[in-house]
């Protein structure tokens, strides 16, 4: 497996008294991007989680070196001035390549794609279906900082169950057809209402291109 992020500060300092009682928070610091806030010439702090035994990083398919994989198994980090592009990382064992992970530098946002984590249901009371949304630019990229409104419909044999965005200091209503975007993304959760059919959600928003999934309703 490979995986990569960028980090922007040192992990937050916890506590290592068994005893503090106090609250334990963490800050994110690594981010799943090749799309920083500020995309100026400057380095970007990039780490590498693989389990192989070397991993090579490319920028804009020049490459930035190989690294073999610690005897403790931590991340490999590269520096890597920040040029628009993608960003790739290639894992190998020996001759052979094992895994690829790739980070795009994201364009303005330009339309929601929705996908579902099935494509049936049942109309069992406690049985729902998950629908994604994710907000990307025009060439399918998804955009990080997006946070676009996002409204849904559902129509058929189905309603919205409940909405959410993953931001735990967000105070919209779970219960609702709408919810705005956090790191560019936001869920719908739909429940069947009958006991066959289809149900047809609709995302929307001021903007954007807007998306729709069909999930079926099974016996």
């Amino acid at each position: 497996m490979v995986s990569m992020g960028r980090r922007v500060a040192a992990n937050d300092l916890l506590p290592t008294d068994p005893g503090y009682g106090g609250a334990e928070r963490h800050t994110q610091v690594v981010f799943a991007d090749w799309t920083p806030a500020k995309p100026s010439a400057r380095g970007e702090n990039v780490e590498v989680y693989s389990n192989c035994r070397e991993v090579e990083l490319f920028l804009n398919g020049r490459s930035l070196g190989t690294q073999p994989l610690p005897p403790d198994a931590a991340p490999r980090a590269w520096n890597v001035p920040f040029v628009p592009g993608t960003l790739k990382a290639v894992a190998r064992n020996g001759n052979g390549q094992g895994a690829v992970c790739e980070l795009r530098t994201a364009g303005s946002p330009a339309k929601i794609i929705l996908s579902r984590d099935r494509p049936t249901l049942t109309p069992a009371w406690d049985d729902v279906a998950r629908v994604s949304a994710t907000i990307v630019d025009g060439q399918g990229v998804p955009v990080p900082r997006a946070a676009d409104l996002i409204s849904f419909q559902a129509a058929g044999s189905g309603i919205i169950a409940a909405v959410d965005n993953g931001d735990n200091n967000s105070h919209e209503l779970f219960e609702t057809n709408q919810r705005r975007a956090y790191g560019g993304r936001c869920v719908a959760f739909v429940k069947a209402t009958k006991t066959t059919g289809d149900i047809t959600l609709t995302a929307s928003a001021p903007g954007l291109t807007g998306d729709s999934v069909t999930i079926g309703v099974r016996p």
